[in-house]
């Protein structure tokens, strides 16, 4: 097992994600073999699988890594669930779809299928998170704020996605004001964060 705070370790999965990034942009997904990552991080085989099982395990990281990386501090240390940081999650997770998108080929459909699956989760993560530190719903069961939080941000990513193939598409702030009434009477929360009485 290798110790993940090595710093030969560190830079090593730098080279392997750095060379990964540059293949799907060049190759796509599918066409990208465990011996082309080596080649390009300049590693052999084996070192790759001492790092990663397999090339959706890496995709898998990768997506996590950029995901949390797009997502604003205010967002991340939220307190509640309020209509700013509910437009600051529509427009980073848009900006996130559109680099994805734009840096790799998203012609593979498990690719498509795993980022997507892995946003949606982490993105519930995320408002979960918010829900819980801010007592959004005081009293309510586990299951009832995991289900809100996979609602909202199920919404949240449909139309983020959706919005990649609209006319208006550069129109980003139209997104979030359509978005983000939505979602937010969806969640019965008023414009304070506040439950409606």
């Amino acid at each position: 097992m290798v110790n993940q705070e090595d710093p030969r370790v560190l830079r090593t999965r730098q080279l392997i994600r750095a060379a990964f990034r540059d293949l799907l942009f060049r190759k796509g997904f599918d066409t990208i073999t465990i011996k082309d990552i080596a080649q390009q991080a300049t590693i052999n085989r084996a070192t790759f699988y001492a790092h990663f099982e397999d090339k959706y395990a890496l995709l898998e990281e990768i997506t996590e890594e950029a995901f949390h990386e797009m997502i604003p501090e205010q967002v991340k240390s939220a307190g509640e669930f309020t209509d700013e940081i509910c437009s600051q999650l529509i427009l980073a997770t848009h900006g996130y779809i559109v680099d994805f998108y734009r840096i790799c080929r998203m012609s593979s459909n498990s690719m498509a299928t795993l980022v997507d699956k892995k946003i949606k989760k982490m993105l519930q993560q995320t408002i979960e998170s918010i829900f819980l530190k801010g007592g959004t719903y005081p009293g309510a069961e586990r299951y009832y704020i995991e289900i809100m939080a996979a609602m909202t941000g199920s919404a949240i990513y449909g139309a983020a996605l959706y919005w990649l193939n609209v006319e208006d598409k550069d129109r980003v702030d139209m997104l979030a004001d359509l978005v983000r009434p939505y979602v937010m009477n969806g969640l019965g929360l008023d414009r304070k964060g506040e439950e409606y009485r």
